[in-house]
């Protein structure tokens, strides 16, 4: 069973990254920049409960001159996951995160938040759907349908994938438009297998 409904939260994803000469350094310059996404996130009405922290890490920065290995620094990164739920505001966020430096847009996606009526829905045409075709193949084949034996049930949707966003914010424009984030439709499918006595 398949049934479509319009997303109502947005979901991205960004990763601040930072060189420096020391571990303290570094995490200063990467918390710098999560600061000013945050910032923005603020301004555009989004809760705390609604961004995770994600790929916190500081390693070594390795430099190969003449078959030897040098440290020359840290790289210093920290994500973000961000769930944007008044779909409006999706353009602003998306051109403000930009325009920071070093911080990367890598990835959107659309969700709905309560899936349980859409899974309800699916669910009572896959099994209608199921009674049918064993009746049609009980007809078919002149034997008559029993009790049903077993009931097995799969779940899963296919979420639109917004475009994705890789480049660097100073390769960027300032006056990025974004021209416009279109949710579409995401399909919700549950999958039923019922086996009937004959």
């Amino acid at each position: 069973g398949k049934v479509s409904a319009s997303p109502d939260t947005f979901i991205v994803t960004v990763l601040a990254q930072e060189k420096s000469k020391n571990t303290k350094e570094g995490f200063s310059l990467v918390n710098n920049k999560i600061a000013q996404v945050k910032k923005i996130l603020t301004e555009n009405k989004i809760a705390d409960a609604d961004i995770q922290s994600t790929n916190i890490s500081i390693n070594p920065n390795y430099n190969y001159d003449n078959g030897k290995t040098n440290i020359d620094g840290f790289i210093a990164t920290h994500g973000l996951t961000i769930k944007i739920h008044n779909l409006e505001s999706v353009d602003n966020i998306l051109s403000g995160v930009s325009s920071v430096e070093n911080v990367q847009i890598q990835s959107t996606s659309y969700d709905i938040d309560d899936k349980t009526t859409l899974y309800k829905d699916a669910r009572d045409l896959a099994i209608a759907k199921a009674k049918q075709k064993a009746t049609d193949i009980a007809r078919a084949s002149g034997v008559t349908l029993g009790r049903i034996l077993s009931i097995n049930e799969s779940q899963g949707y296919a979420s639109p994938i917004a475009n994705q966003y890789f480049a660097k914010a100073e390769a960027m424009s300032a006056d990025l438009s974004w021209g416009g984030i279109s949710a579409g439709q995401m399909e919700i499918n549950t999958t039923v297998n019922i086996t009937y006595e004959i």
